[in-house]
């Protein structure tokens, strides 16, 4: 079975449910059903940060716009439809209980099925208002999902008919901190004591489902276990994992432990049998965080079901409709999305967003968007601005051209990275922050192989102007994926200005007053595929009293070069061989000397400048300027409007 599931450590949910296993890979990672004995694994969309739990809702909220409830915690469960002979996938979305709140949103259940050609649905009845815990699972037992709440009652959920019910705990489980659920033998069992104390620990289960007749199976007390086994069995997670019959005795109970240990204990709670340990074997010790490390499999052949790829591309209608929208505007692909479960799954799949993201932007003018609050995520489209409710720009704010549908930036002393397209935002703090602006500190790659952008965070552990000293440290991570990790730094300084990515690579300008002295202006490179840098000769120009940037224009690599005092902008692009060539000379005339390039249009070629108070088109044929926007002059702040964001046509959002 593959283990590259991605985020941290792959952890089994429940019981096997005719054979497919539900797991889910934390930090992040997502859930996803499996057949252990197959190797077959198949994803379930939007599980790694459920779309109604992260801060786009959030987003939509402060915006006032319709938007499904907001929900801070979910379960999961997997479960088996005799009627109908589909496998669903069910997750409870609800919100912690406030002292003193009694108008936290509702409870909400979806449910996905396997094979079909559809996406996350609402069940067919309304859930009761309950509180679940992600770390808790539902468990699947006699035809219903069983969600233990926080409160300790359990909520339980019809497979088949997808009604709601409730069961009663055990005897005095009330307010016990420590409890949970799983399947012992095909009965609903709990389970409830400290698993890394001495307390006793107790094993119940449901004998008879239709009376709430609950069993103490067992209690057992590790007081008087060997020192020896106590030590070995200590453990941040235990369950039951099986009924274990040994040698025609008596039955045990089979556990499991968070550092993969399993033993076994007699129902009267003596001394446990230990079955496994993974010290004297090629696994070796094995680290306990207090997850679910092991459990049972069934031999199967039951095949998981085939990806929404799959059946979009073996169906000519839904091909031919995949084919149609890619090209259609993002607002519009939403829109459509409402039209059926399949069409929602289609849209939402990683193959159709990655083929809109490229299509959608072959032809289309620039989407520019008004940074409104970039602390909160705020955009506004330029079309739709009226200069009301403006907000004054931030000190120290830069953003990149949009790279493969998300931008990134820096604000102050932070970073994020959006798709303002949609209103995805996501703060990026560090905590080796220095708590300056810095503009070139952070930039935004694609790895094409592997479909996922790529973070670069480049900040100067020392500088000395003086003596032209410096040293930096640089990290890398995907998008997707929270842990950063350390890779050698370039080997030449980098300078405060926005970086940005052509075919393949993240391009810095390097800073000429650090460093060994060069007689023109140079680049570092960074190959998203390699992870590798390198040191490269920009085009014949210096820094001198001007402002130099880099940006991608015509899906090539270009330096602009604004010279203040002759008030001009020379743009240079690169060519194939790595030679330069003087692509455009810009006389701005009347425009302000701070002028500067943002990107260009692919329908005409035209330049978009930003003089600071007004933007506007530079045509290179005709050398006429366009102006598209220009500051209310009856404003009375002296301040330029705020910040602009080129954008892509974009349904990217790294929390599906």
């Amino acid at each position: 079975m593959r283990d590259d599931f991605g985020g941290g450590e792959t952890v089994p949910l429940a019981k096997p449910c005719r054979g497919l296993v539900l797991i889910r890979a934390t930090d992040g990672g997502g859930y996803f059903v499996c057949n252990p004995c197959t190797g077959e694994s198949l994803a379930i969309p939007d599980s790694g940060a459920p779309l109604k739990m992260t801060s786009y809702s959030r987003y939509l909220r402060i915006r006032r716009v319709d938007h499904p409830p907001f929900s801070r915690r979910v379960s999961y469960g997997l479960g088996y439809c005799t009627l109908r002979k589909e496998y669903k996938v069910v997750r409870l979305l609800s919100n912690p209980e406030v002292e003193g709140e009694d108008d936290r949103a509702p409870t909400g259940c979806e449910v996905f099925e396997l094979g079909t050609p559809g996406y996350w649905r609402p069940s067919a009845k309304k859930p009761p208002l309950c509180s679940v815990k992600e770390r808790d699972p539902a468990v699947f037992v006699n035809g219903h999902l069983h969600f233990l709440c926080c409160d300790g009652g359990i909520t339980t959920f019809n497979i088949s008919d997808e009604t709601f019910g409730s069961l009663s705990p055990p005897p005095g489980f009330e307010d016990i901190a420590e409890t949970s659920l799983t399947d012992l033998e095909g009965y609903l069992c709990v389970c409830y004591g400290e698993p890394d104390s001495d307390d006793p620990y107790h094993v119940w289960v449901l004998r008879d489902y239709n009376k709430d007749q609950w069993v103490n199976l067992c209690c057992i007390d590790r007081t008087g276990w060997p020192k020896s086994q106590r030590r070995l069995l200590k453990s941040l997670w235990i369950a039951p994992l099986s009924v274990y019959y040994s040698n025609g005795g008596p039955p045990k109970i089979m556990f499991g432990t968070g550092s993969c240990k399993v033993f076994a204990v007699g129902l009267d709670g003596g001394t446990p049998e230990i079955l496994f340990t993974p010290d004297d074997t090629i696994i070796g010790r094995c680290e306990d965080n207090g997850i679910p490390a092991l459990g049972p499999y069934e031999e199967s052949l039951v095949p998981i079901g085939r990806t929404i790829e799959d059946m979009v591309l073996s169906s000519p209608k839904t091909k031919a409709w995949f084919d149609i929208l890619k090209w259609l505007p993002t607002r519009t692909v939403l829109e459509l999305s409402l039209v059926c479960r399949e069409w929602r799954g289609m849209i939402m799949n990683d193959c159709f967003i990655q083929s809109h993201v490229i299509h959608a932007n072959l032809k289309s003018s620039l989407r520019l968007m008004l940074v409104g609050d970039p602390r909160l995520g705020i955009y506004m489209d330029m079309k739709k601005w009226t200069g009301e409710d403006a907000l004054r720009p931030d000190d120290g704010f830069v953003c990149s051209q949009p790279c493969h549908g998300l931008n990134v930036g820096s604000c102050n002393f932070w970073d994020f990275v959006c798709n303002p397209t949609i209103g995805y935002h996501e703060d990026i703090v560090f905590e080796d922050s220095d708590r300056t602006f810095f503009a070139g500190r952070i930039g935004l790659g694609f790895h094409m192989e592997f479909t996922k952008h790529v973070l670069v965070h480049i900040t100067y552990k020392k500088k000395n102007m003086e003596t032209r000293d410096y040293e930096l440290q640089c990290k890398t991570r995907y998008v997707n994926e929270h842990q950063w990790h350390s890779i050698d730094p370039p080997s030449r300084p980098i300078a405060g200005t926005a970086p940005t990515f052509v075919d393949g690579k993240i391009y810095w300008m390097v800073d000429p007053d650090l460093g060994p002295v060069s007689p023109r202006c140079e680049m570092v490179a960074f190959d998203v595929m390699t992870e590798e840098f390198e040191v490269l000769q920009g085009p014949p120009c210096s820094h001198g009293s001007g402002r130099v940037t880099i940006l991608q224009l015509q899906d090539a690599l270009c330096v602009a070069f604004s010279d203040q005092a002759r008030k001009t902008i020379d743009i240079w692009m690169m060519k194939p061989v790595g030679s330069w060539s003087l692509e455009y000379h810009i006389m701005l005339g009347k425009l302000s000397a701070n002028t500067t390039p943002l990107a260009d249009d692919p329908n005409d070629g035209r330049i978009l400048l930003n003089t600071g108070w007004s933007l506007c088109y530079y045509d290179p044929k005709t050398a006429i300027f366009e102006s598209i926007y220009t500051k209310d002059s009856t404003l009375t702040s002296d301040r330029e409007f705020f910040p602009i964001i080129a954008c892509h046509e974009s349904l990217v959002c790294p929390l599906l």
